[in-house]
């Protein structure tokens, strides 16, 4: 999963040359993955919150094979988007299922550590999985990254089927469609649920909406080609990779101290903020680069603190509120991406507003500790 939302940003350019397409509208194809994941993700949680996780989660692999397999093949860009929706419809599966599974499974005082591995090994196939792509593409075309990523899926699947083991949570007995959905939705009641996935929506916004474009970036203002192009989501994916190891630790030694996390959320959208500022202003590459790498590792550390706070504070719910939460991390990266995409890359705009989504994330975080004090709840 990690490998195909990273490997798109570095190909857009030998995407848009091949379709003739400017970059705003070939970006679409990060776009439109989000917009699919955001639009299904809350029904499918809710509908698949008592099922078994391992069925769920090979049936979304399964789903998203067949996506990445259209896309190898497109002979258009509509079709190519074709193949990001589905891809879009099985990460929807996929994703709430595994977050559950690693919340479930994890000792409480351990969670931290086993949400933030897990959002590792998903900067782990940025790290494998973006340089490999873009090696392929610059040496024989685009739709082999496609292809080979189509092959990582099928051995992910083969291997979940074999060893992924089952978790008390399936046992529950499977309510009816009305009640899963009433189940779900009962989530929205709480205002620290919302406010929760709106900050994760902007910081997303922030992170992966700059990130769409940088290899746009690199290619235009500093000459990249797609070969060099896989170094940028390299060294961007070992910045989430320490980011998400960092922030597992942190978070679980926070909550001995009963503090709020979301003040840890404040750092993280902050450190983010300025990683973003310096990305999108740097007038060298290495600076440029060093910015990215930096917003990686705030970005993954948000996550995985806001990750935490979520599956702890909706307890029996966590299943539907990470569908949720995926939807709005999906959302936010829509946004981001066609928010973004109406700014030339190379202006005062374009970096104004995508440190500004990070700001944005900051303020709600704050805005989460004063009603966690007001509540009475400072060691949630």
């Amino acid at each position: 999963m990690g490998s195909d939302l990273f490997l798109l940003p570095p190909l857009l350019p030998a995407i848009a040359a091949t379709y003739d397409t400017s970059i705003a509208s070939t970006a679409w194809v990060v776009t439109s993955f989000g917009l699919s994941y955001a639009a299904v993700s809350p029904l499918f949680g809710a509908l698949t919150a008592h099922r078994p996780k391992r069925q769920v989660i090979l049936l979304g692999v399964a789903v998203m094979t067949v996506g990445v397999l259209v896309c190898a093949a497109a002979p258009s860009l509509a079709v190519l988007l074709v193949g990001r929706v589905i891809g879009g419809l099985g990460g929807a599966l996929v994703g709430p299922a595994i977050w559950a599974y690693l919340a479930e499974t994890s000792a409480p005082h351990e969670r931290g550590r086993g949400i933030a591995r897990g959002a590792a090994a998903y900067a782990g196939g940025q790290i494998a999985g973006v340089p490999l792509g873009t090696l392929l593409a610059a040496g024989t075309s685009w739709r082999w990254a496609f292809a080979v990523l189509a092959l990582g899926l099928i051995a992910s699947g083969s291997l979940i089927a074999v060893r992924l083991r089952p978790t008390p949570a399936t046992a529950r007995r499977e309510p009816g469609l009305k009640a899963a959905l009433r189940f779900s939705a009962g989530l929205w009641r709480q205002p620290i649920f919302r406010l929760i996935l709106t900050a994760n929506s902007a910081a997303q916004a922030a992170r992966l909406g700059t990130y769409a474009y940088a290899g746009a970036i690199f290619a235009g203002q500093f000459g990249f080609g797609t070969g060099l192009l896989g170094l940028i989501g390299a060294v961007v994916g070992i910045g989430s990779f320490l980011g998400s190891l960092v922030a597992g630790p942190i978070v679980d030694w926070w909550a001995r101290l009963r503090r709020p996390a979301p003040l840890l959320g404040i750092g993280w959208a902050l450190l983010l903020a300025v990683g973003l500022a310096v990305a999108t202003t740097a007038p060298v590459w290495w600076l440029c680069m060093a910015g990215f790498a930096m917003s990686a590792f705030a970005g993954a550390g948000f996550f995985s603190t806001s990750q935490v706070f979520l599956t702890t504070v909706t307890a029996e719910r966590r299943g539907p509120a990470v569908a949720w939460n995926n939807s709005a991390l999906y959302l936010g990266t829509a946004i981001g991406t066609t928010v973004l995409g109406a700014f030339a890359l190379d202006s005062a705009a374009f970096a104004v507003v995508s440190a500004s989504f990070g700001i944005l994330a900051a303020a709600v975080s704050v805005w989460i500790v004063v009603r966690l004090r007001r509540d009475g709840l400072e060691s949630a």
